[in-house]
């Protein structure tokens, strides 16, 4: 009987583990086909834009866009898994989240801080009035650009106006590292969070339909003027990015676009069929309209185009242009992007498109003094995106209403099919480390300039003598 027991025992225990072996293995596979299954979902994902962002406030009916998680819990704490996209749905999600209403306002223009280029106040916080002074119409290379005075109520040329905005957390920071000696900061970057804004306006009388464009208040060298906002850089730090991470945003349909399609081995003339806010349906533009005339803004030209869509370099036959970062890859997640914001926003922001941002790839560097000794390293040639090279993203960054006569680098080709990433320019061109990752920040270089008693214009025009000086080095 004991026998018989034990021999019944052994075989259940047989048959159990064989059941168990055979779940086990099947367990395995279960969760191999999973993660296959995963990977494959992984690599087809699209860019999208989260339905988080675009939900209203029950009570005002106002789009309440939550802020983008920037620290190390987010996807910027993990420099071996965020991907390309990542950065673009920063991007989009912080332009949304400033330009969210606050009591019928854009959260910019009442939570941040209105500057001059030496980080001092020019408004009060929560002022509904943007400050523009007459000497507000230059770009960073001394460049004015104008309108097309046939896309006006009044058959006008108007000149672009810049205002800058900061944040708190890098107003303070300023303010705190600009009176120190250099040598106390040397591996110091801003925290993050810390975020700085150049927004382009032109008077509102420039535009015979202003319904598609966001207008306020502002006052022009001490006029009241109704203006339209253009442009948008949007600069901000993520854990993991002491260097920013730029984005920008423009209006749509402010130029027409080079065709790099029909380009073999000789320029396309740029044309266009309607009017456009910064150029005539008249005229025919080539690579000398997006000269840069910083000596004699009067010679800028008044018909500019747009050479490399989302800041992705082109080559003849519209193919990609061989850099750090793949072209493709990058395009298509804004596009991508572009196309799901638009879907699903619907006030007056819908009017405006994300036209790229570029980075550093930082892995391998630890945040955040590493990360500051990579960029203090690399100092003026920070922007170089050869093969290989660290920049990733929109490696020809620019905004048309700020850019617009730097879209083919500093160095520019003789002409536009010749386009190379010897010529590139991307922010980083004019926003490098000069042994302190602080000083990517121009406003932070004011306010050294202001502790040491310069003004204002002595802080323009040393700026846009490093420029030249840059230029001058590339030749």
């Amino acid at each position: 009987m004991n026998k018989t027991k034990h021999f019944i025992g052994i075989t259940i225990l047989m048959l159990l583990t064989l059941v168990s072996c055979k779940e086990t293995k099947n367990e395995k596979a279960t969760v191999k086909e999973e993660l296959a299954t995963y990977a494959k979902q992984k690599i087809s994902t699209k860019c999208l834009a989260d339905s988080v962002w675009f939900a209203t406030n029950p009570t005002t009916g106002k789009r309440k866009t939550p802020a983008p998680k920037e620290d190390i819990s987010s996807v910027f704490g993990n420099n071996e898994t965020v991907s390309n996209c990542d950065f673009h749905q920063w991007s989009w999600q912080k332009f949304l989240w400033l330009t969210n209403d606050v009591s019928g306002e854009p959260l910019f223009m009442k939570n941040l801080i209105q500057v001059d280029n030496q980080n001092t106040p020019v408004a009060e916080v929560g002022s509904s009035k943007i400050i523009l002074s007459a000497k507000e119409n230059r770009q960073a290379t001394g460049d004015i650009l104008r309108s097309n005075s046939a896309f006006s109520k009044d058959n006008t040329s108007y000149d672009v106006y810049y205002s800058i905005h900061v944040d708190s957390t890098l107003y303070n920071s300023i303010n705190k590292y600009a009176k120190m000696d250099k040598n106390q900061y040397v591996d110091v970057s801003f925290p993050v969070g810390a975020l700085e804004l150049k927004v382009a306006w032109v008077d509102a009388k420039a535009i015979k339909d202003t319904s598609s464009y966001f207008l306020t208040n502002a006052s022009i060298a001490g006029k009241d003027t109704q203006v339209a906002l253009l442009g948008m850089h949007v600069v901000g730090i993520v854990y993991n990015h002491p260097e920013f991470v730029w984005a920008t945003f423009e209006h749509d349909d402010l130029v027409p676009y080079y065709d790099w399609e029909k380009t073999t081995t000789s320029d396309i003339p740029v044309t266009s069929e309607t009017n456009k806010l910064f150029f005539n349906k008249n005229a025919t533009a080539t690579i000398a309209n997006l000269a840069s005339h910083y000596k004699d803004p009067s010679k800028d030209s008044l018909n500019v185009f747009a050479v490399n869509k989302y800041g992705v370099p082109r080559q003849a036959k519209n193919t990609f242009l061989d850099t750090s970062q793949k072209g493709a890859e990058n395009y298509n997640n804004i596009d991508e992007i572009n196309k799901s914001v638009k879907s699903q926003l619907n006030d007056i922001w819908n009017n405006y498109f994300y036209n790229g941002s570029i980075w550093v790839d930082t892995e391998g560097y630890k945040y955040p003094t590493e990360q500051a000794q990579l960029l203090n390293t690399l100092g003026d040639t920070l922007s170089n995106s050869a093969p290989g090279k660290l920049t990733r993203g929109s490696v020809a960054a620019y905004n048309i209403t700020m850019e617009t006569y730097e879209q083919l680098g500093f160095s520019p080709p003789a002409h536009i099919y010749q386009q190379s990433v010897a010529t590139l320019g991307n922010c980083f061109s004019c926003h490098s480390s000069d042994n302190s990752p602080l000083t990517l920040s121009h406003v932070f270089n004011g306010a050294v300039l202001k502790a040491k008693n310069k003004t204002k214009e002595e802080t323009k025009q040393k700026h846009l003598n490093e420029i030249v000086e840059f230029i001058k080095k590339l030749k």
